[in-house]
């Protein structure tokens, strides 16, 4: 039987981020897998929607080529056919990237399914071989998969989940996309991009009711312009199949007639079918494992990190856990810190945010201000013709500490990690707007949002009296 410093089950954000970090501490590692490296996230998540993205954007911009003074001659079209192979490409070369990373810190990579027998011991299987293995301690990094909807029976033809769409064959005439949030909106920008008719439904009030009100409020009239339908508030009672289709019907009464329906809503955490009842391992009532803030489980010796783990369902945060975890692990002492974890939405535009929502803020009885500068009185905006959207700054009024950052707009990806620094750094919105930012760009709306929490915008009109 072999025997490991530390063995992780899942290589995904979490797994092999977490075997990294621990060969560079000096463990002896072990990662079983029993799909391909990378998780979810890599094959099945992050990196191919947003492969698809980056095919919805260049199409995009073909079409508005001719704003820019660029004659495209010929019908612009797309060949979903090579924008998928793209999209497998990409995920192939990434998923090489870390097998050699693994076996550059000498780590081994196990394939089959883990099971724990005890604290200390799990069994791999591998169609007929199955082999113990013994380790000083354990992470769970099984990740999660899509739920199970009985009213919405996913049977990957007419009904699919997020799995299902990264294998299309042909772009729908017409979808129906079951929940708004980051995984819903990002498809309903690229398959509207791409041709089909899109219809987006949210049981919430607000398009990306995760995200402050501002931004769901200005992502619900993107899409409007774009002529994506979009209905919040409602929720859809059954759906009927036909030969030509899928009615599905809401609560309000009105009846949406599709060729597809996209179910996003729901993952549920890959926790059944690993023993995890043989190592005294607890679990809440949804199946997520439950950690304290060492990422240590009920048992002792085994740590989880990442989506089976529960919170938000996020690679970073995933990346994060199974570092502090590991570390607590091999006998260091760090706890999980969740006070900046910023979140992205892919869509167009973009949507990021770190730190309190404004109703947040307002619940936790803070008495704080908002600040806020639109896109469109930017130079670089203008330039680059991308004008929706804004930054908005959630702060503290008497000290001017900033509590939390919401952007909606170009790079708004990219933009959100110079607030979530400053949000780490207990910076002040006087401290963002005396910080020189280079013209032009559009990190000058960073800046500006800062300088009008002071009252100092340069490029906000002065208000009427």
């Amino acid at each position: 039987m072999e025997i490991y410093d530390l063995v992780i089950i899942g290589s995904g954000p979490a797994g092999y981020v977490g075997g990294i970090r621990a060969a560079q501490i000096g463990a002896k590692v072990c990662i079983i897998e029993k799909d391909d490296l990378g998780g979810v996230c890599l094959n099945r998540g992050c990196i191919p929607t947003k492969t698809l993205i980056k095919s919805a954007e260049v199409l995009a911009q073909a079409r508005d080529a001719e704003e820019f003074g660029v004659r495209i001659s010929g019908d612009i079209s797309l060949d979903l056919a090579k924008a998928m192979a793209r999209k497998d490409q990409v995920v192939k070369t990434l998923v090489k990237g870390i097998d050699s990373l693994l076996k550059s810190w000498k780590i081994t990579v196990k394939k089959g399914e883990a099971k724990f027998l005890s604290q200390e011991k799990i069994l791999v299987e591998s169609g007929r071989v199955r082999e113990e293995i013994s380790a000083g301690a354990f992470l769970v990094a099984t990740g999660s998969s899509p739920a199970q909807i009985p009213v919405f029976p996913v049977d990957g033809k007419k009904i699919l989940n997020s799995d299902q769409m990264l294998k299309l064959t042909e772009v729908p005439e017409s979808i129906l996309i079951i929940g708004a949030g980051a995984m819903g909106c990002e498809w309903a920008f690229i398959l509207k991009e791409f041709g089909s008719e899109v219809f987006i439904i949210e049981l919430l009030p607000q398009i990306a009711p995760a995200e402050d009100e501002t931004l769901g409020a200005l992502l619900l009239r993107e899409m409007k312009k774009r002529k994506i339908q979009a209905l919040v508030g409602e929720k859809i009672l059954e759906v009927k199949e036909d030969s030509d289709g899928i009615l599905a019907r809401t609560e309000s009464g009105e009846e949406l007639k599709v060729k597809k329906i996209f179910v996003s809503i729901g993952r549920v955490p890959n926790s059944q079918n690993i023993g995890l009842e043989n190592a005294g391992v607890e679990t809440d009532g949804r199946g997520f494992i439950k950690v304290d803030s060492r990422m240590q489980t009920s048992a002792r010796k085994i740590f989880s990190a990442g989506d089976v783990a529960g919170g938000l369902l996020l690679a970073h945060k995933a990346s994060a856990e199974a570092k502090v975890a590991v570390a607590n692990a091999l006998g260091q002492r760090e706890e999980m810190d969740y006070s900046v974890v910023p979140s992205v939405i892919f869509s167009s535009p973009q949507l990021a945010s770190v730190g309190l929502k404004e109703r947040d803020a307002k619940a936790k009885g803070i008495n704080y201000a908002v600040s806020s500068f639109q896109f469109r009185a930017l130079g670089k905006a203008q330039a680059i013709g991308e004008i929706a959207g804004e930054v908005k700054l959630v702060f503290e009024k008497e000290s001017q500490r900033l509590l939390g950052a919401h952007i909606i707009g170009p790079d708004a990806s990219a933009l959100i990690h110079e607030l979530a620094l400053a949000l780490k750094m207990n910076a002040t919105i006087k401290d963002i707007a005396h910080t020189i930012h280079a013209h032009p760009t559009l990190s000058e709306a960073v800046m500006e949002a800062g300088e009008a929490g002071m009252g100092m915008a340069i490029h906000i009109p002065k208000p009427r009296l």
